[in-house]
């Protein structure tokens, strides 16, 4: 059971930081080959595919953290239930979105896969490119969902402020990279 959910919790996060490492190590080789030897054609399209696919999988991650582009400040000033109520509403419609988003990805990687098109450089089949889309679309619809069954069984939890949203964030972040902050010091930069 942790192992799902371990994956619940940072499935695309995990692939993202493999992803964006692998471009970065690729990159980083392709500048000291065109250095030392010839440069490689495969690189610059294999970092490009990456970023893709880094891209499509952010979608449920933003909509996992509530990082999602958003007017906080307006939902801040209304009443509980009227803020839970239009959180699910455009949870709805969000999840209605992706979903369509996702039957349609499904269609065209099949049209692609169909095709046998390959990639310039590194000549892997573009079917397996597009399955970025696929995935995307379909992680996003899970996290919306998830999304509308949390705000239905929290409907009359009082939800944070964005300005408290931002605050804890902010702190969980200080706390995980260790720096120790003492409440005395605020905002004058530490010891003086």
């Amino acid at each position: 059971m942790s192992a799902i959910k371990w994956l619940d919790e940072h499935f695309e996060e995990a692939i993202m930081v493999v992803l964006l490492a692998l471009i970065s190590c690729v990159m980083m080789a392709q500048i000291i080959a065109r250095n030392v030897v010839n440069s490689m054609t495969w690189p610059e399209e294999f970092s490009r595919y990456c970023y893709i696919w880094t891209v499509f999988l952010s979608l449920g991650y933003t909509i996992k953290k509530g990082n999602m582009l958003k007017v906080g400040i307006i939902m801040d000033l209304l009443p509980q239930k009227v803020r839970r109520t239009i959180e699910i509403l455009v949870n709805i419609i969000i999840l209605a979105v992706f979903v369509v988003f996702f039957r349609y990805s499904i269609t065209y990687t099949n049209i692609l896969r169909t095709t046998g098109q390959l990639s310039p450089a590194m000549q892997i089949p573009m079917w397996i490119m597009y399955l970025s889309t696929i995935i995307g679309f379909g992680l996003a619809s899970i996290r919306s969902a998830q999304e509308i069954v949390s705000n239905v069984r929290n409907f009359n939890v009082k939800a944070q402020t964005t300005l408290e949203a931002t605050l804890k964030e902010a702190k969980e972040e200080v706390e995980t990279t260790g720096i120790q902050v003492d409440d005395n010091d605020k905002n004058t930069g530490g010891d003086e």
